[in-house]
């Protein structure tokens, strides 16, 4: 989840590593994240099963965020098959896979951690409409993971929109959560989460939106005096392969990884639980005048219906992504992706 927006090349020795030096037993798993996080989790559970199954013969080395690049590099990647696996949030998907920005859209998921996961594991509409999206950018993806909800930190209360005005709230880079944050009524203001603290603390920036975990980790509950909970979503990851290189792969070594996914994903979503719980009793000790605010259901039905103006966008969004001969059929494709998860996390609830 740490997002940077500098660009990173990645070093010729290390490519050189990457294309030559690691032996055919060795497969490459990239993440956006450090040690600790979630998505680490998930990949020292996907490589600590791969080893068993394999009985040592098959390792995974897994590489950790700026050491290959930006999130987009790390995609690219996998996209081109130097490395094997990659987790990143959705938004990092955009522009290789637009429609997967469906995830990033509020109060699409809700707040059930079991609706969440379910949906993020089993929808029909992410593994059969949305799926052969990623196909198309030579990834298959193999499940997505909820990283815990998404708090909105700041120096003031923030329960309406009129609230938001003149904040200037960091954010990410991708177009959904941009427009979120135009549409909420504040000032949205990318920044690379190394200059989070300091914006926030010298008040260049007023306030940010993150999983509690982490808020923690970084240490911008320091620097923020009110955290809210919106109930407006999950931060999503997502875990994808080459699929060339998946597809190349005897059956047993498929059965393998399909098995290793299923351990990791279980991994991470305890641990998330765990560390967004022990992150926030964390928090409340180190910082008892921090206030925390869970909005009502009325406050957040405010926030809801605007919300809703974003789908358009979204739909944008993909028709933009396509050339003008698919464009129709591109943004057809996107509202049935919305609304079959719309209708799923309902059947769910």
């Amino acid at each position: 989840m740490k997002h940077s927006f500098a660009k990173f090349v990645v070093p010729a020795v290390l490519a050189a590593g990457l294309a030559t030096g690691v032996s055919a037993d060795t497969w490459k798993f990239a993440s956006e994240e450090d040690k600790g996080d979630v998505q680490d989790i998930f990949a020292q559970a996907f490589a600590d099963s791969i080893k068993e199954q394999s009985d040592g013969d098959i390792k995974v080395r897994i590489y950790y965020y700026g050491q290959l690049g930006t999130e987009n590099d790390i995609v690219e990647l996998t996209s081109k098959g130097t490395v094997q696996f990659v987790s990143v949030g959705t938004g990092h998907l955009g522009s290789y896979v637009p429609e997967a920005q469906v995830l990033d859209l509020p109060y699409v998921l809700g707040g059930d951690v079991d609706v969440i996961r379910n949906v993020l594991t089993t929808s029909p509409t992410i593994y059969e409409d949305l799926s052969p999206k990623f196909e198309k950018v030579n990834l298959k993806l193999l499940t997505m993971i909820s990283e815990g909800e998404m708090a909105w930190g700041a120096n003031k209360p923030l329960r309406t929109p009129a609230d938001f005005e003149g904040q200037k709230i960091r954010t990410f880079t991708s177009t959904i959560p941009v427009e979120t944050f135009k549409a909420f009524g504040a000032n949205p203001t990318p920044l690379s989460w190394g200059e989070v603290y300091g914006a926030l603390q010298l008040k260049t920036v007023d306030g940010m939106v993150n999983p509690v975990y982490f808020i923690y980790n970084a240490k911008w509950h320091e620097v923020q005096d009110y955290l809210m909970f919106p109930g407006q979503q999950p931060y999503v990851g997502t875990v994808s392969t080459n699929i060339e290189w998946f597809n190349s792969l005897p059956a047993e070594e498929q059965e393998m990884v399909t098995k290793a996914i299923a351990v990791a994903e279980q991994a991470a979503h305890d641990y998330q639980l765990e560390i967004n719980a022990t992150n926030m009793e964390k928090i409340k000790a180190e910082r008892p005048d921090l206030q925390v605010i869970v909005l009502t259901d009325e406050e957040r039905a405010v926030f809801e219906q605007l919300s809703t103006t974003l789908h358009e966008t979204f739909y944008d969004v993909v028709e933009k992504a396509y050339p003008a001969a698919e464009k129709d059929t591109a943004r057809e494709g996107a509202r049935t992706i919305l609304q079959g998860l719309l209708s799923e996390v309902a059947a769910n609830s």
